[in-house]
């Protein structure tokens, strides 16, 4: 069979599934799918028309002026040109398509779109969307190349869509830009594939994760001037006498830094769903018996979680607590207040008044801080997400005594105060780290919020910086340079309190990402701790966990976790005593260690204690 005759069979079958004659844009696009992803050349209906005349005929674009192009040497030949300012709303300006034919529940679908910037930090929401619901089939907020790059999202339809009621396309208005947008087509494969079958290609990049990038090497000075000391070892006997020939091993047991996880409290400590791979993982790693050394509960801990007993009873949940107490595991408390009312008790929402939803708060701090064990929690986020969760500041507006509302949040960081004067009370929002290279980050409205509890005479002792990364994470230099900010600021301690990463990253990006976040994060004098949101796929809310898949295969990410704390990060070496290592100064990373001594008539002596660091 000779190739011409080969495309020829494929157009046949083509156009008995589309019925009409695509243009050359459509073939070359259903055989780059095919080639390169191993998808059927027949095997889906175009749900947009299968020209770019009769596509770019049903476009829709709002907010800013359009343009059209003729690019060179691509493969389409007609494109758009958006040009846009910036807007409170990315999806104040767009350029969609609507669906001509019919989509069923359950088909697989794959949206497909090139496009590109003007600068190489534009950004753009690329989706597919109920046209009157607005729920989302799938989304990613990209960052756009200069160049014409092509991108493909795949989804699983979660209802039925007549012709013209599902949306795809993009929104444009993060910044004032020039979007350039072409061969858009939504092929629907309804079930001839599985949906991991159809690819996701999207341009996947972050500032400084060059191996040469500026910050590293500034990073790496940071880490060991701030994280390691001297610990000063003399072998002698009981005269005071110095012992030769004695070998002598430094071992590191744990950080002083906090690594850690979101942790569910039924799967370990023979809980309701227990598994005993989780609990093993807990306290081993790296196969060498070391652990996490912070944990936060997910949801246990969050007021309605607690008072519903979701996972586990509270009892179960303070004697999971001793557990991790007695294992060296330390726990960070999430959250006493949530200000929306569907993160509150069924029973406010139903009585909303001041002077209840007051009541109802002061009665929950109270009981939850006095239950056993919860008083020695390490830090508490006292108020989550102050910035974009407003029902309750807005509710207490205006009424006496509340001229913003927010009032209320500083009583309650008082009352939390007087009741755990031991630990530090966090504030804990998603805006800063997570958002970092968007032009409407919000970080200013998070420091207004910080900046009006202090006024106000609020504990404020830490801030939690969530970290929900998104297709496009944000750049290593843009974090230091938040982390930084809010150092000089405030000079309070921090934490990344809420880690992952959206599973359309590449897992090798993801890899390169937990590396250098973790990097830049144990670099900063500011910082306390790393904590991710889950570290398995079978206990996490995205399926996406950084460290192991289902199967406890361990990721690229989590390896790259794994090399850098129990690796490059870690201090255990051996030696000899001699007349000059008799009194040894050893550098290592902050943390706890046991120091074992063998001497030459071969007895044995152990020392195992948290080492002081002021």
């Amino acid at each position: 069979m000779t190739s011409k005759y080969f495309v020829a069979i494929i157009t046949f079958l083509m156009l008995t599934v589309v019925g009409q004659a695509q243009d050359a844009y459509h073939i070359y696009l259903q055989n780059r799918l095919q080639t390169n992803y191993g998808l059927p050349a027949a095997g889906g209906v175009w749900a947009l028309p299968n020209t770019e005349t009769a596509t770019f005929a049903t476009q829709q674009n709002y907010g800013g002026t359009t343009a059209n192009l003729t690019p060179a040497t691509q493969p389409f030949a007609q494109a758009r040109r958006r040009s846009v300012v910036q807007s409170p709303n990315p999806w104040d300006a767009g350029h969609l398509y609507s669906n001509q034919t019919a989509i069923q529940m359950g088909d697989k679908c794959l949206f497909v779109v090139w496009a590109k910037g003007s600068v190489r930090n534009s950004f753009a929401n690329i989706f597919a969307e109920n046209g009157t619901t607005y729920n989302k089939e799938v989304f990613a907020t990209a960052r756009l190349d200069t160049a014409w790059t092509l991108y493909a999202l795949p989804f699983q339809s979660t209802a039925n869509y007549a012709p013209n009621t599902l949306n795809v396309g993009l929104h444009l208005a993060y910044t004032t830009q020039n979007i350039d947008v072409a061969g858009a087509a939504l092929i629907n494969y309804q079930n001839s594939v599985t949906l991991p079958q159809l690819p996701t290609i999207i341009y996947t990049w972050y500032d400084g994760v060059e191996p040469n990038a500026a910050w590293r090497i500034p990073a790496q000075n940071s880490i060991n001037q701030i994280r390691k000391s001297n610990l000063n070892i003399s072998v002698q006997n009981t005269q005071g006498q110095a012992v030769l020939g004695a070998q002598v091993r430094v071992e590191m047991l744990k950080h002083k830094f906090k690594f850690g996880s979101a942790v569910v409290s039924n799967m370990f400590n023979g809980g309701s769903n227990y598994n005993t791979i989780y609990e093993q993982k807990l306290t081993n790693l790296d196969g060498r018996g070391h652990g996490f050394n912070e944990v936060v509960f997910e949801n246990d801990m969050k007021w309605t979680g607690w008072e519903q007993n979701w996972f586990s009873s509270k009892a179960e949940k303070s004697s999971d607590i001793a557990w991790l107490n007695a294992r060296g595991i330390s726990i960070r408390g999430h959250n006493l207040l949530w200000g929306g009312w569907g993160y509150s008790p069924t029973d406010i929402n139903a009585n909303q008044t001041p002077t209840y939803i007051k009541n109802r708060i002061r009665n929950h701090i109270n009981s939850i801080l006095a239950y056993p064990n919860l008083a020695n929690f390490t830090d508490w986020d006292v108020v989550n997400e102050i910035t974009e969760v407003i029902d309750y500041a807005n509710h207490f507006a205006a009424t006496p005594g509340y001229p913003t509302g927010r009032e209320l949040y500083t009583q309650i960081f008082r009352q939390v105060d007087s009741l755990i004067p031991n630990a530090k009370l966090y504030i804990n929002d998603y805006v800063a780290i997570e958002n970092g290279d968007a032009p409407n980050n919000n970080i200013p409205l998070f420091k207004s919020r910080i900046d009006e509890l202090l006024a106000a005479g609020a504990n404020v002792e830490g801030i939690g910086f969530q970290g929900h990364f998104g297709v496009q994470p944000t750049g290593i230099p843009k974090i230091k340079s938040i982390y930084d900010d809010f150092y000089t600021t405030y000079n309070k301690r921090a934490k990344v309190t809420e880690y992952d990463i959206n599973n359309y990253v590449p897992d090798t990006t993801q890899a390169k990402y937990m590396r250098d976040l973790l990097t830049i994060t144990f670099a900063h004098p500011s910082m306390d701790g790393f904590l991710m949101w889950g570290f398995w796929d079978g206990s996490h809310w995205l399926g996406n966990a950084p460290l192991y898949d289902i199967n406890w295969n361990l990721k690229p990410s989590g390896q790259a976790f794994v090399d850098k704390v129990f690796g490059e990060w870690w201090t255990d070496s051996t030696y000899t005593t001699t007349a000059a290592t008799a009194a040894k100064t050893t550098n290592g990373f902050e943390g706890d260690y046991k120091i074992t001594v063998i001497c030459p008539d071969g007895s044995t002596s152990a020392y195992t204690a948290p080492r002081s660091f002021t």
